[in-house]
């Protein structure tokens, strides 16, 4: 059964339209994620387990082709990190909503692979469902692995676990060893300590706060690659597909209730 969306021809979206299916859109950045990693970490992550999970109930979802490119104007002290600006990418994901709210789709999974994108998000889910008669929701992938991560987890807390760490880096393992360069992987948590703020993918601090990443890090790193493994990048994928799957058919099944006007 088809579930790409770019796949279909119009008819066949206005049958999945009839159909109910959630429209899942996976976002990431093209950003650097130190000297063992690709620039493409977060769209592999977003996008491949978007896939996977997708694929396992095409009678329920549909995949969108992924937003590529994310808020990440702190990185760019690094090369190879594209920004856009948080106007754009706002309007952008807000006018994919509109357009499948447009032609009939009510429920849309936003499905993102990179921290910084997570505010931004937040808000375009929000103008769709307060514009349009659909309802769209944001899930961060490693908020929804987060029992796998804990199963897993050797680094430090809080920072061992944040950026190009211990968990991306085995999360690319598996999915895509060819593209790492473990023989370059490196423990850099160097930011300053406090009670209130920190960088942590399992646990983030209570205060929430980004400035230039060259501030914080100096290889680009945020975290203890070097504890990485495939094996733990497969538990954590594992898991979080099959969280993804339930999420998916939970959304689905959610009601949207009559708006009210009391005035």
């Amino acid at each position: 059964m088809k579930y790409r969306y770019d796949e279909f021809t119009w008819p066949e979206i206005k049958e999945a339209v009839r159909q109910e299916k959630v429209v899942v859109l996976p976002v990431g950045t093209v950003e650097q994620h130190g000297p063992h990693l690709p620039l493409a970490v977060d769209n592999l992550t977003s996008g491949e387990l978007s896939r996977r999970a997708v694929e396992r109930v095409p009678e329920e979802a549909v995949l969108m082709p992924q937003v590529s490119y994310g808020f990440n104007e702190h990185h760019l002290d690094f090369p190879g990190t594209i920004a856009i600006s948080h106007e754009h990418f706002v309007g952008f994901i807000v006018d994919i909503g509109r357009s499948l709210a447009h032609h009939g789709f009510r429920k849309l999974l936003v499905i993102n692979g990179h921290g910084s994108n997570i505010p931004f998000l937040e808000v375009a889910c929000r103008r769709i469902c307060n514009t349009t008669p659909a309802i769209a929701a944001i899930a961060a992938w490693w908020n929804l692995a987060k029992p796998a991560i804990r199963e897993i987890r050797e680094s430090p807390k809080p920072g061992g676990m944040s950026h190009g760490c211990e968990l991306e880096t085995s999360v690319i393992l598996h999915l895509r060893p060819d593209l790492v360069q473990m023989d370059k992987a490196v423990k850099d948590i160097h930011f300053q300590p406090s009670k209130f703020i920190w960088w942590d993918l399992e646990e983030g601090s209570p205060v929430r706060f980004m400035e230039h990443f060259s501030r914080m890090s100096k290889t680009g790193v945020i975290g203890d690659a070097t504890l990485a493994t495939e094996e733990k990048g497969r538990k954590v994928v594992e898991y979080t597909v099959d969280r993804l799957v339930e999420l998916i058919r939970e959304f689905r099944r959610r009601r949207i209730d009559p708006q009210v006007d009391h005035h």
